[in-house]
């Protein structure tokens, strides 16, 4: 009896122990459940109106212990994911509804900047591969200068280098993207256009011919060419197509089993087939784009793969990313069983707090732009300072915020696209965004 009394108060003290060790390393945030209930209205009359057909937001703090998964704070999702599955032969729509889920898998768009490209880059400079102020040309062969055009004959041209900081801060003074009709007639001459490498092609094309219309570093013009450059520099230095270095060096080791790339020509797809990814547009042939990247660059040119948009993900998912960042680039996972309820664990050291702060740091430049290394900088709402936001959008109604002061990322993600592209989402964002502020509590 003496003996089982003993074990009871062995397990009692564990118990104990437990509770305190997981109550120290949890967030101090709550959020107003009446405030929140505010939240799911406006986003629900959203969807009523038609600006977009569903939604899922999540929002998720900082760890006490700034080294563990942060607490999902809020996680509901709202509407449809689908609400067809194409055209008939007559042009209509084809009614196919389905519920919008929490773990549905998004076209990020231009989130794929940050998430995808900016990751990999910030990789590679803590690998000793790379560095912010390299010239372009180091990686890309016959990448040229920017230079003057002389106002008045004898004039000296002014010449200056576009930097990975240029590409990264969207100052490098190239467009912001391409005609894509045009681009795929210009290579048409030389036969199916289908069967050549238009990757090669748009990269020689972004190192000879693409216009600098501004000196380096004095515009900010935001572009997607500038990423399309980056990942032909973190293919050049990792000797792997973009998709692969990214789930080598960042993906597996955060564990995020619902992010990837879709390369659109290969057989093995990185999604089951009842996969619930959220479809975007309905493409000119009557056809769903389920899977596949919205963005024509990324879809046509880059065939799935490509630095400025075509990775999906979960809004789960990117609470993760989201923790790792706002730990200052490190996450601690779990043991499994007891272990993992007394609070031992792995802890993954992605980045160093340095790399991160660097990447988020306001220079002054960062000030006059408004933009941070792979990042846009202030909040999508009014009531948070606009010093400390880091954020991010994407084309097809996606969007990640971390306010740095507070620990608090906000991700929502909607299929605005869907079936066509003429819904809208800045403004709910922004009110939606206002609502949060108003509802944390610390």
């Amino acid at each position: 009896m003496k003996r089982l009394l003993g074990y009871v108060n062995i397990m009692v003290a564990i118990g104990l122990i437990a509770i305190a060790f997981v109550g120290c390393k949890r967030s101090t945030h709550s959020l107003l459940p009446d405030r929140m209930q505010i939240a799911d209205n406006v986003i629900n009359q959203a969807i009523e109106a038609g600006d977009f057909p569903g939604a899922v937001l999540c929002v998720v703090s900082r760890a006490k212990d700034a080294q563990s998964m942060g607490d999902i704070l809020y996680l509901k999702s709202y509407g449809n994911r689908q609400i067809t599955s194409g055209r008939g032969i007559n042009g209509e729509f084809i009614p196919d509804t389905l519920p919008m889920t929490t773990d549905a898998v998004f076209d990020l768009a231009s989130v794929s900047k940050c998430v995808g490209t900016t990751l990999s880059v910030m990789r590679l400079i803590e690998d000793g591969q790379l560095r912010i102020d390299d010239k372009v040309e180091c990686y890309i062969d016959g990448f040229v200068e920017w230079q003057s055009v002389p106002a008045k004959r004898g004039e000296p041209v002014e010449h200056k280098a576009i930097t990975v900081r240029h590409l990264l801060n969207h100052t490098s003074g190239l467009a912001p993207g391409i005609y894509v009709p045009s681009f795929v007639e210009r290579y048409s001459k030389w036969g199916d256009v289908d069967k050549q490498n238009l990757r090669d092609s748009l990269v020689a094309y972004l190192a000879l011919d693409a216009v600098r219309k501004t000196c380096p570093g004095e515009t900010m013009r935001y572009s997607c060419l500038n990423f399309i450059t980056l990942q032909a520099i973190v293919e050049k230095i990792s000797g792997e197509r973009l998709d692969a270095f990214a789930r080598k060096s960042i993906f597996e080791p955060l564990h995020l089993e619902n992010t990837w790339y879709n390369p659109i020509d290969e057989d093995d797809k990185p999604f089951a087939m009842d996969a619930p990814i959220v479809p975007t547009s309905v493409d000119v042939d009557g056809k769903i784009l389920y899977g596949e990247v919205h963005d024509p660059t990324a879809r046509i040119v880059n065939r799935g793969v490509s630095g400025n948009a075509g990775l999906f993900s979960t809004a789960e998912d990117l609470a993760v990313v989201a923790s790792m960042l706002m730990n200052g680039g490190e996450l601690k996972y779990p043991k499994p069983g007891l272990l993992g309820f007394l609070g031992l664990g792995e802890c993954v050291h992605l980045y160093s707090q340095h790399t991160v702060d660097t990447f988020f740091n306001l220079t002054e430049e960062c000030r006059e732009h408004g933009r941070t290394l792979g990042w846009d900088t202030g909040s999508f709402g009014d009531l948070d300072d606009y010093q400390q936001v880091i954020s991010h959008t994407g084309y097809t109604g996606t969007s990640m915020q971390m306010n740095l002061d507070e620990g608090i990322a906000i991700i929502f993600l909607t299929n605005r696209v869907h079936p066509i592209d003429k819904g809208s989402v800045g403004r709910i964002r922004a009110l939606v965004t206002n609502i949060i502020s108003s509802a944390l509590v610390k």
